[in-house]
């Protein structure tokens, strides 16, 4: 079993009254759906974003505990064990150096904000599931917000993407999906009443107890 042993997600699904197998059913036809019409909108823009680049993965990527499961149930399937010891080695250090800020949104937003962006802007790090060169090892079941980042707009009108993406599609009219809207939309599934940071859901695995 090693030091970090493999977890039981549909038993832990099942604690809340979520049906884990169906739960994530519904959220890959939901990828697969947002997938296709990110495909659509962006495949004449030659935008900079691609499999194997990695400049949104040094920041605060917020995910549901859905979307976690999701991809942990990824990890202990198709990883070796030091590869995913080494994982959440990782995580649970990035939480021990971040846990102010990332405890920070398990309380109500700062005075006079109605989110926690002031916040979330503060918090960076490398995402521990990247790879020694910069790729997502869990790329097909990524978080919804990774597949939104550079191809779709956020609450103002402007790209929810790096200046990479914005300086390519400067000046253009172009039709992208609304990164909230689609948030709502997820949120309509089990298990999405929250989002955190990959850290935070490790530290809950395998030190919170």
């Amino acid at each position: 079993m090693g030091r970090y042993p493999k977890v039981d997600l549909d038993a832990l699904a099942r604690a809340d009254g979520v049906r884990l197998r169906e739960a994530l059913e519904a959220l890959l036809a939901f990828y697969a759906e947002v997938d296709a019409l990110n495909e659509l909108n962006t495949r004449d823009l030659n935008l900079p974003c691609y499999r194997g680049c990695d400049a949104c993965c040094h920041e605060s990527v917020f995910l549901t505990p859905l979307e976690f499961f999701c991809v942990w149930e990824r990890v202990q399937d198709t990883f070796e064990d030091e590869e995913r010891f080494e994982v959440v080695e990782k995580g649970l250090k990035l939480y021990d150096k971040n846990r102010d800020l990332i405890e920070a949104f398990e309380r109500p937003p700062p005075p006079g904000e109605k989110d926690h962006f002031s916040i979330a802007r503060n918090l960076r790090f490398r995402c521990p599931l990247l790879g020694e060169h910069g790729e997502c090892r869990v790329y097909p079941v990524r978080e919804m917000y990774a597949r939104l980042f550079g191809c779709s707009f956020n609450d103002e009108g402007g790209v929810y993407g790096c200046n990479l993406v914005g300086e390519r599609l400067a000046g253009k009219e172009v039709t992208l999906l609304k990164a909230r809207a689609v948030a709502r939309r997820l949120d309509e599934l089990p298990l999405t009443g929250k989002r955190q940071v990959y850290p935070y859901y490790i530290h809950m695995l395998y030190a919170a107890k």
